[in-house]
Protein backbone atom coordinates (compact mmCIF):
# COMPACT_ATOMS: atom_id res chain seq x y z
CA UNK A 1 0.00 0.00 0.00
CA UNK A 2 1.62 3.56 -0.63
CA UNK A 3 1.99 5.94 1.73
CA UNK A 4 0.27 9.07 1.55
CA UNK A 5 1.09 12.76 2.55
CA UNK A 6 -1.47 15.40 3.84
CA UNK A 7 -0.86 18.45 2.03
CA UNK A 8 -1.30 22.31 3.72
CA UNK A 9 -4.53 22.36 1.99
CA UNK A 10 -5.85 19.25 3.55
CA UNK A 11 -5.61 16.94 0.87
CA UNK A 12 -3.73 13.65 0.03
CA UNK A 13 -1.04 12.85 -2.41
CA UNK A 14 1.36 9.98 -2.77
CA UNK A 15 4.49 10.42 -1.14
CA UNK A 16 7.23 10.64 -3.56
CA UNK A 17 9.92 10.44 -0.50
CA UNK A 18 9.12 6.98 0.82
CA UNK A 19 11.52 3.85 -0.18
CA UNK A 20 9.63 1.82 -2.01
CA UNK A 21 9.88 -1.67 -0.74
CA UNK A 22 11.31 -2.44 -4.21
CA UNK A 23 14.27 -0.29 -3.39
CA UNK A 24 14.76 -0.69 0.19
CA UNK A 25 15.44 -4.92 0.00
CA UNK A 26 18.74 -6.05 -0.77
CA UNK A 27 19.95 -6.46 -4.10
CA UNK A 28 21.17 -10.04 -5.48
CA UNK A 29 24.62 -11.06 -5.13
CA UNK A 30 26.62 -10.19 -8.16
CA UNK A 31 28.34 -13.50 -7.94
CA UNK A 32 24.96 -15.33 -8.43
CA UNK A 33 24.48 -12.93 -10.88
CA UNK A 34 27.49 -13.73 -12.55
CA UNK A 35 27.33 -17.48 -12.69
CA UNK A 36 23.58 -17.01 -13.50
CA UNK A 37 24.48 -15.15 -16.59
CA UNK A 38 27.39 -17.76 -17.50
CA UNK A 39 24.76 -20.31 -17.83
CA UNK A 40 22.52 -18.88 -19.90
CA UNK A 41 25.55 -17.63 -22.36
CA UNK A 42 26.72 -21.61 -22.20
CA UNK A 43 22.81 -22.47 -23.50
CA UNK A 44 22.94 -19.95 -26.78
CA UNK A 45 23.22 -21.63 -29.83
CA UNK A 46 26.14 -21.86 -31.55
CA UNK A 47 28.06 -20.78 -27.82
CA UNK A 48 31.07 -22.37 -26.94
CA UNK A 49 29.89 -25.01 -23.85
CA UNK A 50 31.23 -24.88 -20.31
CA UNK A 51 33.53 -27.77 -20.81
CA UNK A 52 34.82 -26.15 -23.60
CA UNK A 53 34.69 -22.62 -21.88
CA UNK A 54 36.79 -24.22 -19.05
CA UNK A 55 39.72 -25.92 -21.05
CA UNK A 56 40.32 -22.70 -22.66
CA UNK A 57 40.66 -20.34 -19.78
CA UNK A 58 44.31 -21.15 -19.15
CA UNK A 59 44.78 -20.81 -23.00
CA UNK A 60 43.19 -17.61 -22.69
CA UNK A 61 45.50 -16.90 -19.50
CA UNK A 62 48.41 -17.62 -21.51
CA UNK A 63 47.34 -15.78 -24.27
CA UNK A 64 46.65 -12.72 -22.37
CA UNK A 65 49.93 -12.79 -20.52
CA UNK A 66 51.67 -13.28 -24.08
CA UNK A 67 49.65 -10.26 -25.51
CA UNK A 68 48.43 -12.90 -28.17
CA UNK A 69 44.57 -12.35 -26.97
CA UNK A 70 43.46 -8.76 -27.36
CA UNK A 71 40.35 -8.84 -25.38
CA UNK A 72 41.59 -8.60 -22.08
CA UNK A 73 44.44 -6.80 -21.29
CA UNK A 74 47.32 -7.97 -18.91
CA UNK A 75 46.68 -4.81 -16.50
CA UNK A 76 42.72 -5.78 -16.05
CA UNK A 77 43.60 -9.74 -15.75
CA UNK A 78 46.53 -8.96 -13.05
CA UNK A 79 43.65 -5.85 -11.03
CA UNK A 80 40.49 -8.36 -11.00
CA UNK A 81 43.33 -11.51 -9.84
CA UNK A 82 44.87 -9.03 -7.21
CA UNK A 83 41.78 -7.52 -6.18
CA UNK A 84 40.31 -11.14 -5.71
CA UNK A 85 43.39 -12.88 -3.88
CA UNK A 86 43.39 -9.50 -1.21
CA UNK A 87 39.70 -9.44 -0.26
CA UNK A 88 39.98 -13.96 0.31
CA UNK A 89 43.30 -13.63 2.29
CA UNK A 90 42.78 -9.91 3.89
CA UNK A 91 40.96 -10.54 7.61
CA UNK A 92 38.71 -7.45 7.28
CA UNK A 93 35.63 -8.93 5.58
CA UNK A 94 31.85 -7.93 5.12
CA UNK A 95 31.40 -11.40 6.87
CA UNK A 96 34.17 -12.19 9.77
CA UNK A 97 36.09 -15.74 8.97
CA UNK A 98 35.36 -16.25 12.93
CA UNK A 99 31.50 -16.90 11.91
CA UNK A 100 32.04 -20.55 10.95
CA UNK A 101 29.74 -20.37 7.64
CA UNK A 102 28.46 -17.61 7.33
CA UNK A 103 32.33 -16.07 7.46
CA UNK A 104 33.18 -18.28 4.02
CA UNK A 105 30.20 -17.57 2.13
CA UNK A 106 31.46 -13.80 0.96
CA UNK A 107 34.84 -15.26 0.60
CA UNK A 108 32.98 -18.13 -1.55
CA UNK A 109 31.25 -15.74 -3.75
CA UNK A 110 33.76 -13.65 -4.45
CA UNK A 111 36.18 -16.41 -5.93
CA UNK A 112 32.66 -17.52 -8.17
CA UNK A 113 32.55 -13.90 -9.26
CA UNK A 114 35.78 -13.98 -10.27
CA UNK A 115 36.12 -17.56 -12.00
CA UNK A 116 32.47 -17.00 -13.18
CA UNK A 117 34.24 -13.81 -15.02
CA UNK A 118 37.10 -15.52 -16.44
CA UNK A 119 35.09 -18.60 -17.92
CA UNK A 120 32.95 -15.91 -19.32
CA UNK A 121 35.48 -14.09 -21.08
CA UNK A 122 37.41 -17.58 -22.14
CA UNK A 123 33.83 -18.33 -24.12
CA UNK A 124 34.78 -15.14 -26.15
CA UNK A 125 38.11 -15.97 -26.34
CA UNK A 126 36.68 -19.24 -27.84
CA UNK A 127 34.77 -17.77 -30.71
CA UNK A 128 37.78 -15.24 -31.08
CA UNK A 129 40.09 -17.98 -31.62
CA UNK A 130 37.87 -19.89 -33.93
CA UNK A 131 37.78 -16.33 -36.31
CA UNK A 132 41.25 -15.88 -35.87
CA UNK A 133 42.00 -20.05 -37.16
CA UNK A 134 40.01 -19.51 -40.17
Amino acid sequence: MARTVRTPAGTTTPDRTAKSARTTTPTRLSAGRSAWGLYRETRRPGAPGLARRLVATPRMVAAVLGRRYPGLSRRRLAAFSLLAALYVLSPIDAIPDVIPVLGWTDDSAVVLWFVAGLVRESGRYVEWERQYRQ
